[in-house]
């Protein structure tokens, strides 16, 4: 059963109960309502014809009250009116019809009687009679008043005032409810359509369509999830990416040593047959150069396997910004030389220690300072070790080609390096896209952060700033 029938039952069955409620709450009060009203109108009749007993002197039709009794007052439920005085004189008496038996009646069993007045009902040949009595005074002399109603007929009167209320109230109930129903189809379409297209993303996604998105309509909750679900995609998209990069380099880059090191021990093994040793060390020299880079791949995931279990540790010590960052300069000035760049130290004023760990910051520099050097083609690398605002910094500024925005914003995650396909940077193939990762997660394990800013053609400035410490 799909979201959108399960809504929809849902939504029916809410509907449903709450227009039964609705009626149940309806006819309790409409009944309520109309049994105040019956016996408003019962009393009232008592209460007029009370009146005109105690205007009656003589015969009842020359009581003008009676008349009009009779004229506007007399309702068909009346089977007799009576006036008596306590003495037994009958000063009225008329029976309007006798009732014949019937049904009793099916909504109203029994009739609420009013506060005035003595109510009681009683059954005659089969009928059932309600009697009203109320005493009066005039001139020292009690009159009684009595009214004989049919309850038959009150309980008539009073179901076919409920029948029509009732029409009425479930006619508009019935168009309500349509109402609601088309409402309730519009509400499931509306959610249910676009979480619907959300799974055949997922689903899409799932089966290695990452380029799939979802059309965003309107601003609303389904359309800001759209657009975090496209987000979504966007990133795992550039993830993919980064890690075919990454495995398409690292493949070539683990080769290549590996390829390196079984050509120099091949070329050994012949050379020991030809028995000239001499030209032995050379390809033991390149053996061990290519160990060397096979390390550094393996230095590099096993970092990055220590971050991510969180087992990274800093070996915090007193530690000099100036003498690391000079340290760092010395072991890139002959490659810089190689490539005519120029590499320059510049010591802003003098610094005080500070705390850090001195092999990891060390990391983090040499990575800096190498990238720039080994992305500038021409000009010069300048490094600054500078106070900055609540701690110290070390900038590292360069005239390389330089990164456009959509790469910046990526230079600091795992595997990812830039621009691999463009001239400027072909020294970034043979890159893992783990150095800056790392760097950036020792900076910030330290308490400070590194920042990189540039500009396509304009090269590039990275900053490390570390906080001051109160104890170094």
């Amino acid at each position: 059963m799909g979201i959108r029938t399960k809504l929809i039952i849902f939504l029916l069955a809410l509907l449903t109960g709450i227009s039964g409620l609705t009626a149940f709450l309806f006819i309790k009060s409409e009944l309520s309502s109309i049994s105040s009203n019956s016996q408003r109108k019962n009393m009232q009749i008592l209460l007029a014809l009370s009146e005109v007993c105690q205007e009656m002197r003589g015969t009842p039709g020359k009581s003008s009250a009676y008349r009009y009794f009779k004229t506007f007052l007399k309702t068909p439920e009346i089977i007799r009116v009576s006036c008596e005085t306590a003495g037994g004189r009958v000063l009225l008496k008329e029976d309007y019809y006798s009732p014949a038996p019937e049904p009793a009646p099916r909504y109203f069993k029994t009739f609420p009687p009013p506060r005035v007045g003595t109510w009681e009902t009683q059954v005659e040949n089969g009928v059932e009679v309600l009697k009203a009595s109320l005493k009066s005074h005039v001139q020292a002399v009690s009159i009684t008043a009595r009214v004989d109603f049919s309850t038959r007929l009150i309980y008539q009167e009073m179901e076919s005032s409920l029948r029509q209320s009732s029409a009425n109230f479930f006619i508009i109930l019935a168009l309500s409810f349509a109402i609601g129903c088309i409402g309730v189809l519009i509400i499931t379409r509306a959610v249910a359509d676009p979480i619907k297209a959300m799974a055949e993303a997922a689903r899409s996604i799932g089966s290695g369509r990452l380029d799939h998105e979802i059309p965003v309509n309107g601003r609303d909750e389904m359309a800001r999830l759209a657009l975090e679900f496209n987000e979504m995609a966007r990133k795992l998209r550039e993830s993919d990416e980064i890690r075919r990069d990454f495995v398409s380099s690292i493949t070539h880059d683990l080769r290549s040593p590996v390829t390196g090191i079984e050509l120099c021990s091949d070329l050994i093994m012949k050379l020991a047959e030809k028995k000239e040793y001499d030209r032995i060390p050379e390809q033991v020299i390149s053996i061990n150069e290519h160990s060397q880079r096979l390390n550094r791949f393996i230095d590099s995931m096993l970092e990055v396997s220590r971050i991510e279990s969180g087992e990274m540790k800093l070996d915090i010590k007193p530690v000099n910004l100036e003498e690391l960052a000079d340290r760092a300069v010395r072991a890139f000035r002959t490659y810089a030389s190689q490539k005519g760049l120029k590499l320059e130290l510049v010591i802003a004023e003098e610094l005080p220690d500070t705390k850090g760990d001195p092999d990891r910051l060390y990391q983090v520099l040499a990575n800096i300072i190498g990238n720039a050097v080994k992305f500038t083609a021409s000009g010069a690398v300048s490094v600054f070790v500078e106070s900055a605002p609540g701690g110290q910094q070390v900038r590292v500024c360069d005239t390389g080609p330089g990164i456009v925005a959509h790469e910046l914003r990526n230079i600091f995650s795992k595997y990812y390096r830039i621009s691999s396909g463009r001239r400027e940077y072909p020294s970034a193939k043979t890159g893992t896209g783990l150095g800056l990762y790392i760097a950036k997660f020792i900076i910030e394990l330290h308490g400070g952060r590194i920042t990189a800013e540039s500009e396509a053609g304009r090269g590039s400035a990275f900053s490390v700033f570390l906080p001051a410490r109160e104890d170094a």
